[in-house]
Formats: C-alpha cells, structure tokens, sequence
C-alpha cells in the first residue's frame, strides 16, 4: 500500500470509529429532519471516503456523509483503475435478497418443482388479483419442463387483511396449497366468486409481506434468482430459461 493509501485508510478507520462511536447519531438525526417516521436499520461504511449507508424501514438505500449534512439516494458505482466497473448499490441489494430468500420465513413457500433434472430454482413475490402473476402462473407447467423450480411467496399488494390476503393465507392451509393457489389465481382471472375457505391455520403471509417492505419491492410479480438477481414483472418461460442461463 503507498503512503497516501495508508493515510487515507487511517483516516478513514478514525472516522469510522467516531461515527461508530455516537452511535451514528448525526446520521439518524439527519433522517429523522426528513421524516420521523423513517427508521434507520442499518449503517455500514462504503467504499467512498466519508461516506455511510443507510438501509431504512421503507425499504430504501441512501448515503450520507459522516456528519450527516449531506446525502444521496441512487446508485454508487466503483471505477477502479485497471478493473471492471462495479454497481456497488446493485452488489449490496443482491446480497441482501439472497440473505432474505435463506430467512426462515422464506423456507415457507409454495414450492412447484421442476420436472425431471432441477436446472434452476426462482422464487416469485406473487398476488391473486395481479394480471400478470396469472399470466406467469399460467405457464408454471412449461417452466418447470424446463427444468426450472418456482417458489411462490405472498405479496398481497392490498395489504394485511385484504381479500387477497385472505385467500393467500386460505392457499396455505389448504389440504392441496399447490391446487387451492393454482385454484384461486384462476378463478380471480375469471372474476368469480373464491373457493371456500379451509379451517384456518398458522400461516406466513404477513412474514412474506414483511420481507417485501425489506426489499422495497413495489409490483408484482416479482422474480429474484438464485444470484439474488430481481426481475420485476411478467417473463415468458422460455426467456426464463434464456436469463437463467439453461437454455
């Protein structure tokens, strides 16, 4: 490391230890000016000098300067001398969805799985009422021929208590969740009256909403890979396959 790289990684570890060490106070106070509402879950040091980020309960990502004075909402990027350039933003929101997708609450899907060898897995953030989850549900059996798994986790886009939650949370305590979900996405398509609804049950749905204000996810569906890659909205099978890199 040169004279100047030391410097500046000294500098930077005195820094952090005093931002560290108030607790990153200016930091919340900040956020707090702009909305009391928001809460800051999460700060850790980027890259650039002097530079924090915050992971927020709304889901979002900003980076603001140690003394709180200054900040930015967007996308950082790493351009190093000799090497490729890095989306740092887009590294962090991949690990964090491949850490979500490990979670406990993730474990509890509704799980269609490939036909014959598994070449991928996907998991889907999926409502009843949403157009083009019915759309992408409708061709569940062309994609798992394809070698590919879908997990489905619930995003009732109306909210906690909805209809749509109601029918999702009936969907997992069904004696079939599998046909009473395929069952449901149909039926909402067709406009009519839902299945009845099973004697209730321990279910995930409000822990699945809870991942999705994590994510900041906004629509439906919404597709993350094995890699922690989002792919938001409706894909055909076979451009499934394509992204996936099987076929």
């Amino acid at each position: 490391m040169s004279l100047k790289g030391f410097i500046a990684a000294l500098i930077m570890s005195v820094l952090g230890f005093t931002v560290q060490a108030q607790d990153y106070q200016e930091l919340r106070a900040s956020v707090a000016r702009l909305d009391p509402r928001i809460v800051v879950l999460e700060v850790e040091p980027t890259p650039m000098f002097g530079m924090y980020k915050l992971k927020l309960n709304t889901g979002d990502t900003l980076y603001m300067s140690a003394d709180g004075d200054y900040f930015f909402i967007g996308t950082m990027y790493q351009n190093l001398a000799g090497e490729q350039l890095q989306n740092l933003t887009e590294i962090d929101a991949r690990a964090e969805r491949i850490a979500v997708l490990q979670s406990p609450a993730a474990q509890q899907a509704w799980v269609y799985p490939a036909k014959g060898q598994e070449k991928a897995s996907i998991t889907v953030f999926t409502d009843i009422d949403c157009f083009y989850c019915q759309k992408l549900h409708a061709e569940m059996d062309d994609i798992n021929a394809l070698g590919i798994e879908v997990r489905y986790l619930s995003f009732p886009r109306a909210g906690i208590g909805s209809s749509s939650h109601q029918v999702l949370a009936d969907a997992w305590c069904a004696d079939n969740p599998n046909e009473f979900l395929t069952e449901a996405k149909r039926r909402a398509q067709l406009k009519v009256a839902p299945l009845a609804s099973p004697p209730a049950c321990d279910n995930p749905v409000a822990d699945h909403y809870a991942l999705v204000q994590q994510l900041g996810l906004t629509g439906t569906p919404a597709i993350v890979a094995a890699n922690g890659e989002l792919w938001p909205g409706y894909l055909p099978a076979k451009v499934l396959a394509q992204r996936l890199g099987i076929e």
